[in-house]
């Protein structure tokens, strides 16, 4: 994405005016807790790059790649599952923020 970024000034211009006053630290924002190496990107290919290598089974891996496959996200890598009746307190990041690596997929 920094690369289309980079390649595209029109963008950046306005991703800027969105984001007003805070637009620089926001868009440079370099992170010091997780490795990037650490990163899964979100793709098309994403359980067969990063999930399948995992010991699900082939009926788990089927149906991740099914919610992968769906919506607006489809074939995106992305896929948006909205809790109901749920607060801050429930959330994956109150759970799991102590140690980032409960966020890897690929394990």
């Amino acid at each position: 994405m920094a690369t289309e970024l980079q390649r595209s000034p029109a963008i950046i211009d306005r991703l800027e005016e969105l984001l007003g006053t805070e637009a620089r630290d926001l868009l440079d924002h370099k992170t010091r807790t997780i490795p990037k190496e650490q990163i899964h990107v979100p793709g098309p290919d994403f359980i067969d790059r990063v999930t399948s290598q995992s010991d699900r089974s082939t009926a788990v891996l089927r149906s991740l790649q099914s919610l992968l496959s769906h919506g607006r996200l489809a074939g995106t890598g992305y896929v948006s599952i909205l809790p109901v009746d749920q607060g801050i307190e429930h959330s994956a990041g109150a759970s799991f923020a102590p140690n980032p690596q409960y966020f890897d997929p690929g394990k």
